[in-house]
């Protein structure tokens, strides 16, 4: 036994210096390329993974601020037995959540879109150094970056708001300083603003491929349609009337049109990613997005949007963080792989609203809410014409219209001075975040 131990030694020790003084040539593992490989002079097909991985991540957010912002706002109750922090943090009942390093379960809108961010980087870095592509190419490749990261710049910053973010993050070890939330949505519009105008160069068919979710914005004109409707929306938040009106007449926005028009986010079976609002309707479960109760009781008679909820008949959900059950959850996905529009006409409509009642014209900000409540089966508009009472109406219809789309009820609210125990129904014992994660971006 002794014998065959010290042959295996001398064996090992041999072949060890055998192998040592051989050259051994590097392996590249194609589902892993160094970033040097793609951005040194990469190919169109090299350029299209980056596409479809930047329209990947660019999905990633949507689920976290619907449920957290959600939660913030009582839009819905997210009842998710595995963890009771998911009510009891984003609900504020019974614990602070500035206890916390950072915040419960927040890296879906803070870290999660940064990722994204840098994707975008990355593309425009590599459509910018390979000789495949024409100038006017390059220009299309940057211009959809810069929109997405436009559009991603948002998630952190409205999930922070007075904190602030860091807006250049380029080069991950030494990033740009926290800037506050003005300056942020300067950088952010200045941004959409270069990728429309990179947009806007090209013409026709795209040079690289899109899913189906961008359907009628596959063209670089399409695209640039895109760029506005976020512009509008990073112009809202910036209290900028007149800058909204502007993004909206180059924006796909269409009085007249489908409500539903708008890019969307594509989701698919295992291994790609589910769509994250979809629950199987009336089902057991001890995890499940529901409706707030207060989204069917503050509803006007004959509202067709209250058919987005599907009342659960046999089986009322339930959480031990909240002493409600939940009697209604989400209907409007027929499936685990249906798409989610991240922004739609109805939203732009909307927009165009506010935008109209900022900048004085009270007249055509009345004319839109009517064609948001008479699509849904509402009378005309018999309120006053105070920007008070105007931005009640429109904060009421976008609270419906937008249900459920990103959180959008609790940024709303905080924008406009009225996150307040008078607009958000406080019955599961909580509190009002107003911010949130101060330490997250202090420490970032």
């Amino acid at each position: 036994m002794n014998t065959i131990y010290k042959l295996i030694s001398c064996f090992l020790i041999v072949s060890l210096v055998c192998f040592s003084s051989c050259e051994i040539e590097e392996v590249v593992d194609p589902n892993n390329p160094s970033l040097a490989s793609v951005t040194g002079d990469p190919s169109k097909a090299e350029l299209q993974g980056l596409i479809t991985g930047l329209e990947s991540r660019h999905r990633n957010y949507f689920g976290s601020a619907t449920q957290m912002f959600g939660s913030f706002g009582r839009e819905i109750w997210a009842f998710f037995g595995s963890d009771p922090r998911f009510t009891g943090d984003w609900l504020g009942i019974g614990l602070n959540g500035e206890t916390y390093p950072d915040f419960f379960a927040s890296a879906g809108t803070y870290t999660t879109p940064y990722l994204a961010v840098k994707q975008a980087n990355v593309l425009v870095d590599a459509a910018n150094a390979s000789s495949s592509l024409t100038a006017a190419e390059k220009s299309v490749y940057s211009g959809f970056a810069k929109t997405v990261k436009g559009h991603q710049l948002l998630y952190p910053l409205l999930q922070q708001f007075d904190n602030g973010i860091r807006v250049d993050v380029a080069d991950p070890l030494n990033p740009g300083p926290i800037v506050t939330y003005d300056e942020a949505l300067t950088a952010i519009r200045a941004e959409l603003d270069a990728g429309f105008s990179e947009l806007s160069s090209g013409s026709g068919a795209l040079p690289f491929g899109l899913s189906d979710g961008y359907g009628a914005y596959n063209t670089s004109e399409g695209l640039a349609t895109v760029n506005r409707a976020i512009a509008a929306r990073a112009a809202l938040y910036a209290g900028d009337g007149a800058g909204a009106l502007s993004a909206l007449g180059a924006s796909f926005m269409d009085l007249d049109g489908d409500l539903q028009a708008g890019p969307a986010h594509v989701y698919g079976n295992s291994p790609d990613v589910n769509n994250p609002l979809f629950y199987p309707f009336d089902r057991p479960t001890s995890t499940i997005i529901v409706v707030h109760p207060a989204l069917i009781e503050d509803a006007e008679a004959g509202d067709a949007r209250l058919a987005k909820f599907a009342q659960r008949v046999e089986n009322p959900a339930a959480s031990s963080g909240v002493p409600f059950p939940g009697e209604y959850q989400d209907a409007r996905w027929a499936s685990n792989t249906a798409p989610i529009p991240y922004i739609r006409n109805e939203e732009l409509i909307l927009i165009y609203a506010e935008a109209n009642m900022m900048t004085g014209n009270m007249g055509e900000a009345v004319n839109a809410i009517n064609i948001i409540r008479n699509a849904h089966g509402l009378d005309d508009y018999s309120g006053g014409n105070s920007s008070d009472e105007m931005i009640e109406e429109i904060l009421h219809q976008r609270r419906y219209s937008l249900w459920s789309e990103g959180g959008h009820r609790w940024v709303d609210l905080r924008r406009t001075g009225k996150l307040d125990a008078d607009h958000v129904d406080l019955r599961d014992g909580g509190s009002l975040f107003t911010r949130v994660a101060r330490r997250t971006s202090e420490s970032n």
